[in-house]
């Protein structure tokens, strides 16, 4: 199932989260465990670099993430967030709890 799943990689202190291109409901099991992974972490940024197509179940299970990344005081940081992402999260109104980088 290579190229469907989220990419991870870490550094000293922050793991790096891929979302894949297409972040639909077949890709969200993947990413699923690889941001649990990433709760271990003290930091984590999460690239949307690459994703293109979004649905509001992988917008939500962000959303999830970003929550229990607070609750536990780990740090989250985005990179390469396009409109496909902007526009998914306004849908949904949350804006405030993934806080997205500004245009």
């Amino acid at each position: 199932m290579a190229g469907k799943h989220a990419k991870t990689s870490a550094g000293d202190n922050e793991q790096r989260v891929q979302l894949p291109e297409d972040c639909r409901m077949a890709a969200l099991a993947g990413l699923r465990d690889e941001l649990i992974a990433a709760l271990e972490r003290p930091s984590c940024m999460l690239d949307a670099t690459a994703t293109i197509k979004v649905d509001t179940a992988a917008v939500q299970l962000l959303a999830a993430f970003r929550r229990a990344a607070s609750a536990s005081g780990r740090k989250v940081s985005w990179h390469g967030v396009g409109e496909p992402l902007r526009e998914a999260v306004a849908l949904l109104g949350l804006e405030q709890t993934l806080e997205l980088p500004a245009t």
